[in-house]
């Protein structure tokens, strides 16, 4: 027999889906589907067209004498079809939803395939109604038969099996019929889900086995059949039986529940399936077992999903291929230039850059003007383009801009991947490990298990005696993203060096000779390095170190480290200790090259002379990068404020400022202010403006070197926690102000430090002194600007102030020489207490020239404090209140 596919009422009811009225429960109006139960079951209804408006029934009541209903018109008899719906498993089964929704017209187009002709029965057959069990499944259908019932049973078995329809909402699933025996109760309560095993209630004597099974055998296959014996006359009969299939089940309720069966009566209800719950039950119940195991299998889940999201991201983040950062800036400045083009014309928009052009003219200027930045540019740059083998370290004092080079050289560089330490270092942990995620461009990190993995670990292992692991610490995430991004440099390398061996192989084939491309290999800029080597996430600096020292050991990518910390060598010396590190040291650029840097950022011709406080001004700035470039900022505005305020200029300005509302950057360029400038006005603003540097340098190294913060309370405990002194940076200041170095031996043993090198390299850390090496170890020390000489000479030019810190010099010499001369007494008077008659001609020989030591020594010390005393006085002189 051909097999007939259910598909015609899906056909029609995607025909008819967009004219289909929306569905919903909330729309139904129970009283036809209770009218047509209780016809039902009476055998009352007088009208042969379908009353039920629902495509589901409520709760039915069974009357008393419901199961005489249908023996009272032996005509009418019920047909349940199943498999026209699917089964609801749950209570958030999504298919129920769906077919609730589209449960009238599925019902239409089954009924007109599932109902014989009338021509096909021998007698009077007659469509009465019918009634949708969603939940169940099925379709219940009454009709009326002048005939034998089995006879017109028969015949719809016949033609459905003959039709061998198949519902595709099921799954292709064979429709099938069973006659109603009992009284069916449709229902949509939703705490009664269909299961495969069924509750049976006997309303009388129990049912033997055989007998059970002789009924619910043709509904399916059956696991077991069981009959609970009441313990007395009065307690309930019941039983289950547990079928194979949960359409066998329903269909055994709907077709046999209020049956009378040898006197009995049975109701029939779903039993709550305990396989859906076993699953949660176990995992409540053996959390010593459950716990590991889910925990294993989030890991694995991790590791196939989130593993390789992250490996993406961060080659993302390194190669840039899906940055719309760079197509966006193109539009934009595209679209700029048009407005400004429509509005203000091409004249007014020639001679102007945008604000982007601007730093990368200053780098320009910095190569041209400085001919040892173009050595360090031109070593970085052979660097980048050999294979990875080692890592570089550029270093210079704060001011030379060593990431300006830096920047330079990867200018053109594909593949970059930027860490700034100094946005990592002291903050709080969650915020640290969320930037150090987003440098690298790992996504998704689970951050916040540092946090509560510990929360989480002690609730576990109180409720199950058994800790299961899930606290981690900030290395621990930090050495993940570490791990992934190692794993993103292998892919890309891989397939730089694929793609290189392809060209290779193709060159051999061409006979036309051509450069081969070298292989691109990521680069590490490492940004800040030990810019803060005594802060609490200092162990960044040496996780990072470890990665870089693999990344350039498995020939993985080029890693550069930029700070400005002197003990940057030694420290990566010390953690890339079979490698050795390269290094470009920064030094202030010398008095030549600060002259050319500065006629060219001013826009002047070299024949024209400089003013002699400009040129003084550069001097004493001494070549630093930032301090010459903020004294030409100060300049220009000097000059600008100038014209402002002798109203020159002003339509210019105000056109000039029209462009600006269009976002056309730094409009008043610096060659144009000078260039009209009088040589006076140059000199007095190079005045003001270097005044203004000098005394903002002279407030940085009373704050952070002599602590002078708010008050003397504040002084003291800032003091306290630092690594050195205010009468040693004081002495500095005066040694430094007289001469241009010092010997840092002859610091170092001078008595304030006292041999002590602590306070000089924490000084020297801070910024505030520069500290030369020779042969490999500290030889002199200079200002750690040069800028700061003229610093320390305006502070000594204080009179009040330097006598404030001679008087405190005095106080910490004197009472050091106190403690020594309180010894040397002490020592005296203990030998001199000494009997001499208890000892030889020898030993109080001795003796007496230990006591001539000390007596000596002591002298010494009278006569230092003595000068302390009368430098003391004089101080106080200067700082006397005249009354």
């Amino acid at each position: 027999m051909a097999s007939k596919t259910f598909t015609q009422p899906l056909l029609r009811l995607s025909a008819h889906m967009r004219i289909m009225p929306r569905f919903s429960p909330m729309r139904v109006a129970p009283p036809p589907a209770f009218r047509w139960i209780r016809h039902f079951s009476r055998g009352a209804i007088t009208s042969t067209s379908d009353r039920s408006s629902t495509d589901f029934a409520g709760s039915l009541g069974t009357p008393a004498n419901a199961a005489d209903g249908l023996v009272s018109n032996p005509q009418v008899f019920a047909v349940w079809f199943d498999n026209i719906y699917p089964i609801r498993l749950s209570t958030w089964d999504p298919r129920h939803w769906w077919a609730t929704h589209y449960a009238r017209t599925l019902k239409e187009n089954a009924k007109r395939d599932i109902i014989p002709p009338p021509e096909a029965f021998k007698g009077t057959f007659t469509y009465l109604n019918s009634v949708s069990s969603i939940k169940e499944g099925g379709l219940l259908i009454r009709f009326e038969y002048d005939g034998n019932k089995q006879e017109a049973f028969d015949t719809i078995t016949e033609f459905v099996d003959k039709k061998g329809l198949r519902s595709m909402v099921t799954l292709g699933q064979k429709i099938s019929a069973f006659p109603v025996e009992g009284v069916p109760w449709i229902e949509d309560l939703h705490s009664s889900i269909p299961s495969a095993r069924i509750n049976l209630e006997f309303k009388g004597p129990e049912l033997p086995i055989e007998t059970l099974y002789n009924e619910f055998r043709r509904f399916g296959s059956m696991f077991q059949i069981v009959v609970d014996q009441g313990s007395g006359s009065n307690a309930p009969r019941r039983g289950h039986v547990q079928f194979y299939s949960t359409r066998s089940a329903t269909s055994a309720r709907v077709c046999l529940n209020g049956k009378v069966i040898d006197g009995t009566k049975i109701l029939i209800s779903y039993e709550t399936a305990l396989s859906r719950n076993v699953l949660f039950t176990t995992l409540r119940d053996h959390p010593r077992i459950s716990i590991p195991v889910i925990l294993a299998l989030v890991a694995f889940i991790s590791f196939l999903i989130f593993d390789p999201m992250r490996v993406f991201f961060i080659t993302n983040t390194v190669t840039n291929r899906f940055s719309v950062n760079h197509y966006i800036g193109d539009i934009a400045e595209t679209i700029k230039i048009t407005v400004r083009t429509f509005f203000f014309g091409s004249a007014l928009t020639a001679d102007v850059k945008p604000d982007d052009d601007d730093d990368h003219e200053k780098q320009q200027d910095y190569s041209a003007s400085f001919a040892e930045r173009k050595i360090h540019e031109n070593t970085l740059l052979v660097y980048l383009k050999e294979a990875p083998d080692t890592a570089m370290l550029v270093h210079g004092t704060k001011g030379t801009k060593p990431v300006d080079l830096v920047d330079k050289c990867i200018r053109l560089e594909p593949f970059v991947l930027r860490i700034n330490m100094d946005d990592l270092i002291n903050q709080p942990d969650h915020v640290m490990l969320d930037r150090f995620a987003a440098q690298f461009g790992c996504f998704p990190m689970f951050n916040w298990m540092v946090s509560s993995g510990a929360v989480l670990d002690t609730i576990i292992a109180a409720g199950t005696g058994s800790k299961p692991g899930l606290s981690s610490t900030s290395e621990d995430q930090i050495a993940l993203v570490l791990e992934y991004a190692t794993a993103a440099f292998t892919n890309i390398v891989t397939k730089e060096a694929v793609k290189h061996q392809r060209l290779i192989d193709n060159s051999a084939a061409d006979t036309q000779e051509f450069k081969l491309p070298e292989v691109q290999y990521p680069v590490v800029i490492i940004e800040g390095f030990l810019s803060n080597e005594k802060a609490r996430q200092s162990f960044l600096y040496e996780v990072v170190t470890e990665w870089a020292a693999t990344v350039v050991e498995e020939h993985l990518g080029h890693v550069v480290f930029v700070s400005d910390n002197p003990n940057a060598y030694k420290y990566l010396g010390r953690a890339i200790s079979n490698k050795t590190v390269e290094t470009i040291a920064l030094k202030d650029a010398s008095h030549e090259s600060s002259l050319s840097y500065v006629y060219r950022r001013l826009g002047l011709p070299n024949s024209r002379p400089l003013p002699a406080e400009l040129e003084d001004s550069i001097m004493a700035i001494g070549g630093r990068l930032t301090d010459l470039e903020q004294l030409l900022q100060k300049i220009k505005a000097s000059l600008k404020a100038q014209r402002a305020a002798h109203g020159h200029d002003q339509k210019q300005h105000e056109a000039q400022r029209g462009i600006s509302i269009l976002g056309r950057g730094k409009q008043d360029k610096v060659q144009d202010v000078v260039a009209t400038a009088t040589e006076q006005e140059l000199a007095d603003a190079t005045l003001k403006s270097f005044n203004d540097m000098v005394v903002r340098s002279e407030t940085e190294i009373r704050k952070s070197g002599l602590f002078e913060d708010v008050g003397a309370a504040v002084s003291s405990k800032s003091e306290a926690a630092t690594e050195w002194s205010t009468v040693q940076m004081w002495k500095i200041v005066q040694l430094l102000t007289k001469f241009e170095e010092i010997s840092y031996d002859d610091l170092r043993y001078h008595a304030l430090f006292k041999g002590d090198e602590a306070p000089i390299q924490a000084i020297e850390r801070a910024g505030l002194i520069s500290v030369g090496h020779k042969d490999g170890r500290p030889y002199t020390i200079k200002a750690g600007r040069p800028l700061y000489r003229s610093a320390f000479s305006r502070l000594q030019s204080d009179p009040k102030y330097a006598a404030i810190m001679g008087l405190k010099t005095v106080k910490a010499l004197s009472t050091d020489e106190l403690a020594k001369l309180s010894a040397l007494e002490n020592e005296l008077k203990t030998i001199t207490g000494q009997a001499d008659s208890r000892l030889s001609w020898w030993a109080r020989g001795e003796v007496r020239k230990r006591v001539d030591f000390l007596a000596k020594m002591i002298g010494e010390s009278q006569r230092k404090l003595a000068a302390l005393d009368s430098e003391e006085r004089k101080l106080k002189k200067v700082v006397k209140l005249e009354e």
